[in-house]
């Protein structure tokens, strides 16, 4: 095929790329930040290794994202592999029109040591980072993140989205399909 053979883009409709990518499980990580002495978290299932000398992480944020702006370059940030028992923070974190202020009261959370942002409990592991480089591309922004401290938590197993669903996996359910 040529690229003049190849379909349009801009005509696969939207409701068939969510579908078809709804398939694919994707991990559920709180992303916080302290900015302007406030705490800001959202939940994104975009986090990925990207590199491991140094190690680095990739995570892409939807531009009118409320954390978006507060993680650019040289910011720093934290991201929470989230383990089954804070479904109800998830559920928070993930509600519309949830107010700007106070977003992690009722989350169980402790300060990262690096960053001083939230590290959401129980979590599975996690990450500390310092932003390095952000590339926008049409409404999302990738995030490149140097890691500068990782750990695992108290919680077993993870969160994984499939299907419009959060759904709990851990050492049971190892090598079972969601």
């Amino acid at each position: 095929m040529t690229p003049a053979d190849a379909p349009d883009a801009a005509a696969v409709p939207q409701e068939d790329y969510r579908a078809a990518l709804a398939h694919l499980p994707g991990g559920v990580v709180v992303l916080a930040t302290r900015a302007h002495g406030r705490d800001h978290a959202m939940v994104v299932t975009s986090l990925v290794s990207f590199s491991l000398e140094p190690p680095t992480v990739l995570v892409s944020l939807h531009l009118d994202s409320r954390l978006a702006p507060l993680i650019g370059e040289g910011r720093t940030w934290a991201a929470s592999i989230v383990a089954p028992g804070a479904e109800g923070a998830v559920a928070w974190l993930t509600e519309p029109g949830r107010p700007d202020l106070g977003q992690l009261q009722g989350v169980a959370h402790v300060r990262g040591e690096r960053t001083g942002a939230a590290i959401v409990t129980p979590s599975a592991a996690w990450v500390e980072c310092e932003t390095e480089r952000v590339i926008e591309h049409h409404d999302h922004a990738v995030v490149l993140g140097r890691v500068l401290a990782a750990g695992r938590g108290q919680g077993t197993g993870a969160l994984l989205h499939r299907l419009g669903r959060v759904r709990a996996i851990g050492e049971a359910t190892r090598g079972t399909a969601t």
